[in-house]
């Protein structure tokens, strides 16, 4: 068992591709797969421009102040995202449990 989980970890090890990225001038190296190497990419370009539209409207803050500014404007998006989807889903389910209980009383 153990042999299979290390098999199973090292070819997923082997499967990874570092990766360079640059993120308001600042290098990070990172291990994705093929297959996240494209999201990844996107990522970097959308958090480097939204970085550069920070430094453009507020020229006096420093690049850390930016960067902040970006990473609290995807976390509020990210958390308005789950409270839409989490409410959906809430109205999904009240919606079956309404034909469920129609379908009783008929």
């Amino acid at each position: 068992m153990y042999t299979n989980h290390t098999n199973e970890r090292m070819m997923q090890e082997n499967d990874l591709k570092t990766l360079t990225v640059t993120i308001a001038g600042r290098n990070f190296p990172l291990k994705v797969t093929q297959s996240e190497e494209a999201v990844v990419t996107d990522l970097v370009l959308e958090l480097n421009t939204k970085v550069n539209e920070f430094q453009t409207t507020y020229p006096s803050r420093d690049k850390l102040d930016c960067v902040i500014m970006t990473l609290l404007t995807y976390t509020f998006d990210q958390k308005n995202s789950s409270e839409k989807e989490d409410t959906s889903q809430a109205h999904s389910r009240i919606d079956a449990i309404k034909d469920m209980l129609n379908d009783l009383i008929k």
